[in-house]
């Protein structure tokens, strides 16, 4: 009798937690970020940038001490009209550090997923800017100009930015 009654507790104990389990379809990538590809400006192919690259956005380290990248994915803000991104080039072994400026200006779009899975912002790019600067034999890697690619920026992950790069060669 013990064993039928611990049997029934089971079931019903097997039963209430799949009654409780709920399916929902969130996406397993619901990250929105920027994503930046590298190109050299001289003959428009891509670009591995070897010195190591910190990028900023106000006080907030975005992305810290990176290396050999071609290409960077970036949170956004989510309230302000335009992000102030400081790329910070450190050439390897040494101390010193050069930083160019990219804005960007963008719309920011409430983007409601569903109940279980909560509210994403997703971003519209409307325009850019960055500093000129001529690279030299220290800070080799300059950004000239930045194309935008998709101006749409959510959670396809595909290539939004084209930063564009003069070599010091």
């Amino acid at each position: 009798m013990k064993d039928f009654i611990r049997n029934i507790i089971c079931i019903w104990l097997v039963a209430l937690a799949m009654l409780g389990c709920n399916s929902n379809d969130c996406p397993l990538n619901n990250s929105v970020r920027l994503v930046c590809g590298f190109y050299d400006a001289a003959n428009d192919s891509s670009l591995i940038v070897s010195d190591t690259l910190t990028i900023a956005v106000r006080d907030s380290v975005i992305l810290n001490r990176a290396t050999n990248e071609a290409m960077v994915s970036l949170p956004m803000s989510y309230g302000s009209e335009a992000d102030t991104l400081v790329f910070r080039f450190t050439p390897e072994g040494s101390e010193a550090s050069i930083s160019d400026t990219l804005i960007v200006s963008k719309t920011n779009e409430p983007h409601v997923v569903s109940l279980e899975c909560g509210t994403s912002v997703f971003h519209s790019i409307t325009a850019t800017a960055c500093t000129s600067r001529t690279p030299s034999a220290t800070f080799r890697y300059a950004i000239t100009r930045v194309a935008v690619s998709q101006p749409n920026v959510n959670f396809d992950g595909q290539e939004n930015l084209k930063i564009y790069f003069d070599i010091h060669k």
